[in-house]
Parts: structure tokens; C-alpha cells; sequence
């Protein structure tokens, strides 16, 4: 197992503490931060094999609170990236429905179950494919953390970096897969997860996407985030009129190593 944490000694009531949470395959990622975007920890934790239900929920409280204390912050959200999603108005969701809603755009794979998280920005619900066993036990090891499918998340930061009369594609790159939230006039057009091996593939399915949508125009605006290197912000570059690393909404901080962290691997936590 390798971890990797940055933190502060700030002394901070876990009253105004929020936590951030996101599975990965192998491990997950997590922030703590004050209501008012004091970063006080950023830390990932990577395992030989992907974890079991029953050792992410001993593993968890352990990293995110060495001491043993209970866990009484302000707000705890788990993220999901789920392969499967959909989004429905709030003024036609059904919660009895989840279950046909993702139907419509997938099979529900076993060992999950469908869980939905409503987005204000958008007024309108995520319904999304989560672990049922993964979940339950993050449940009881952290009561009341909240379960957000990871679009929620990307549509909030993409919805950010929007212009005000322009379009705006968002892209999420992780392993194996891309995220794509296009917008224009600040109206979601696409929010959805593309299967990609590498960044030939990312590419692809992003130009594909400019073009379906009829994006392709001068002040179209491409926000990357997520496991992005030089080379491939490069040949981005090439393709796209303007194209720019999204860094979230600024923090304060006051260990120094904050100021080196790229917060644009971290959308998912740090949005």
C-alpha cells in the first residue's frame, strides 16, 4: 500500500471541517477543507489490489482520522465514478423509478444498486450505478456521508468554467475512460463517460463530441482536468482553438506543499 498525504497542523472544529471522498480501482483519494476553502489535508491512497468493501471501510477512517476519533465534520460526501448514469429533471423524477430511468441507457450490472443525488445548479437528479456492498459498509464505517455520483461533481466545476454566451466542453481523464460535460449558454448538452485506453482514444471521443454537438466554433472553450500530462496538453493544443488546465476554484492554505499540489488531478475532491 502506498499513501500520500499533505496536511497542515491548523487546529480546526471538526464542526466546520467538510470532507471529500473518491473511490478509485485501486484505492481513493480524499480532502479535508473549511467551510470557507481552508485546505487542511489532501491525501490518496494506492493498493496492490483493489480493495475489498470490508477494507475500505476499516482503511478509510483510519487515513482520513488517524487519531480514532469519530468522524462529526460539517458535510462528508463519497464520490462515485460510475460507468452508468442519467440525469432527470427534478420536476419528473420519480424515486420508485431509478432503476428504469438508468434502463433507458444501460443494464444495471450486478453487485450494484442505482442511487441519485440532486444538483442544484441544474435542477435536475443523477441517477447513477454504485458497489451496493462498497456503499453500505462506507455507510456504517461514516454515518452521514453523502453518496455523489462523480458527473454531479464535473458538471459543477464545468458549470464554473462556462462563459457566459459561448459553449464549453469539460474533459476528465482517468484511467481508462474519459468524462465529458459539454455546456453552451451555461445548458448541460452532454454529461457522459467514454471508454479510452489511451490518449489517442481521449482525443477521439472529445473531437467527436465538438462536432456531433456542433461546438467546432472560434470561442469554444476545452477545461481539462484529471491525469493529463505535457505531451497530451500539447497536441491538444493542436486541435482545439483554446484550451486551458481547469484549476478550481482557488483555496488558502497554510503548509507551503499546497502551493505545488496540481489541484487539476484533483477536480473530483478539491470541487
Amino acid at each position: 500500500m502506498v499513501t500520500d498525504i499533505i496536511t497542515t497542523d491548523r487546529v480546526v472544529a471538526d464542526s466546520d471541517k467538510e470532507l471529500s471522498i473518491c473511490l478509485w480501482a485501486n484505492g481513493f483519494s480524499f480532502s479535508v477543507a473549511t467551510a470557507d476553502r481552508l485546505l487542511l489535508t489532501v491525501g490518496q491512497v494506492q493498493t496492490d489490489t483493489p480493495p475489498t468493501a470490508t477494507t475500505l471501510a476499516q482503511l478509510l477512517p483510519q487515513t482520513v482520522c488517524p487519531d480514532g476519533a469519530a468522524l462529526d465534520y460539517k458535510k462528508m460526501r463519497l464520490i462515485i465514478p460510475a460507468w452508468q448514469s442519467v440525469w432527470i429533471p427534478s420536476h419528473l423524477y420519480n424515486p420508485a423509478l431509478d432503476r428504469q430511468y438508468l434502463a433507458t441507457v444501460t443494464h444495471l450490472p450486478d453487485g450494484t444498486s442505482p442511487f441519485r443525488v440532486l444538483s442544484p445548479v441544474l435542477d435536475s437528479y443523477l441517477v447513477f450505478t454504485a458497489p451496493s456492498d462498497t456503499v453500505m459498509a462506507l455507510k456504517i464505517a461514516l454515518p452521514g456521508i453523502d453518496v455523489v455520483g462523480h458527473h454531479a461533481v464535473l458538471v459543477e466545476a464545468a458549470l464554473r468554467d462556462a462563459g457566459n454566451n459561448h459553449p464549453t466542453i469539460l474533459l476528465h481523464v482517468r484511467q481508462r475512460a474519459a468524462d465529458i460535460e459539454a455546456l453552451y449558454n451555461g445548458r448541460l448538452l452532454l454529461s457522459s463517460t467514454f471508454a479510452a485506453n489511451n490518449t489517442d482514444e481521449v482525443l477521439y471521443h472529445t473531437l467527436n463530441v465538438m462536432k456531433r454537438l456542433h461546438l467546432e466554433t472560434p470561442d469554444m472553450e476545452l477545461s481539462i482536468c484529471g491525469l493529463v500530462d505535457r505531451p497530451f496538453f500539447a497536441l491538444l493544443q493542436h486541435f482545439f482553438p483554446n484550451v486551458s488546465l481547469h484549476t478550481g476554484t482557488p483555496f488558502t492554505y497554510l503548509n507551503p506543499e499546497f502551493q505545488t499540489l496540481p489541484t487539476y488531478r484533483h477536480t473530483l475532491i478539491l470541487t
